[in-house]
């Protein structure tokens, strides 16, 4: 089943606001891991505000695992930059839910809930809200090889440096030399950081097709085989596929479990995909 999803949940999925993180930060939050299914960091700098207060200059947001929290982090960052201290920590998971959705909330996917959670925590482990954990160090990052446990900070350092495949990182890092179940991750993060955006896709397309194209796009991208383009044809998501690169790590079988769960984690429990013939 394709549902009717709200314009405002599109659009923070499709044009996401606040990715990556604050190039010099004054604080950051983590919560979750790849490994765990969901990860969020949210990283700040502050300027100063009237009568001395602390005034959120800059905010950005990590999404790992999951594109769940994908849009509440979007919302969330761009709500935050210019409010005060007080005014960031009085946000909850319901509220940004609400302003993504409004009555059609209830309906989004558990995974989109629980970014939602993971958004808000992650903020207040930032602003140092005591009860819910330390802010990070932004040294390691959120974890994605749970074997040698290396996070995605201490990876994408690494390709900066010039660690431009998974075995370079694994000599730099460690990571992906245990069990190499994070070698898609570590591919995906390869991507993230050595290849220039996507564009967005066209505003005449169906918005869940839309929403296909801008979520698992880079996914595919950077797991060899890329994505040319999806449709909505009959309440199924039907998908194309470029011909896969050398260092491909999936099959098209493959590929279509990755949109699937990525559709199921942003758009309905029960989407439908399918290669196109």
């Amino acid at each position: 089943m394709i549902p009717d999803l709200p314009s405002t949940y599109v659009e923070h999925l499709v044009t996401p606001h606040g990715m990556g993180d604050v190039s010099e930060p004054h604080a950051a939050g983590e919560f979750g891991s790849m490994v765990g299914g969901i990860g969020v960091r949210i990283s700040l700098a502050y300027g100063s505000g009237t009568n001395n207060g602390a005034l959120i200059r800059e905010a950005r947001g990590r999404v790992v695992g999951s594109a769940g929290p994908l849009a509440p982090v979007s919302w969330l960052t761009r709500e935050v930059e210019g409010r005060t201290y007080e005014a960031a920590c009085g946000h909850s998971a319901e509220g940004i839910l609400h302003a993504l959705g409004g009555d059609k909330a209830a309906s989004f996917p558990p995974a989109v809930k629980r970014g939602a959670e993971f958004a808000v925590k992650a903020l207040r482990r930032a602003l140092g809200i005591a009860v819910h954990g330390v802010p990070a160090n932004l040294d390691g990052g959120l974890l994605v090889c749970r074997c040698i446990g290396v996070g995605d900070r201490t990876i994408r350092r690494a390709i900066r440096a010039g660690a431009l495949d998974p075995e370079a990182i694994g000599r730099a890092t460690g990571a992906c030399t245990g069990c190499r179940s994070c070698r898609p991750d570590l591919m995906a993060l390869l991507d993230d950081e050595t290849r220039e955006r996507l564009p967005p896709p066209s505003d005449a397309e169906h918005p869940v097709a839309r929403v296909c194209m801008a979520t698992a796009g880079p996914i595919l991208r950077g797991l060899g085989l890329p994505l040319a383009g999806a449709s909505v044809q009959g309440g199924v998501v039907v998908i194309r596929l470029s011909p896969p690169r050398a260092d491909a790590c999936l099959s098209p079988r493959g590929a279509i479990a990755v949109v699937r769960q990525l559709l199921r984690d942003v758009v309905a429990e029960d989407v439908r995909v399918e290669l196109a013939e």
